[in-house]
């Protein structure tokens, strides 16, 4: 993945985990799985529309889940959820 489709996958995955947070989907308690749930379907379904499955990819489709996980992650609150439960 390069860095624009990185971009792209972000913005639309961050987007859907916010408004599923909004709606009240997943709470504290499954907030993560579905940030890296989404983030896996995002990336899967970018590479199936690009058509570039091949095997020298599946590092450039790692990296780019592990930043689109990490961009939705940031924005859904993981930091302050974690200080808060450390704070405790």
């Amino acid at each position: 993945m390069d860095g624009e489709a990185i971009l792209t996958v972000t913005t639309a995955v961050v987007a859907l985990t916010q408004l599923l947070k909004w709606m009240g989907v997943a709470g504290e308690k499954w907030g993560a799985v579905m940030v890296l749930a989404l983030s896996f379907l995002g990336v899967v379904l970018w590479g199936y529309s690009s058509g570039s499955y091949v095997r020298t990819e599946l590092f450039g489709f790692f990296a780019g889940w592990i930043t689109v996980a990490t961009s939705a992650a940031g924005v859904y609150g993981f930091t302050r959820a974690a200080s808060d439960i450390t704070a405790a």
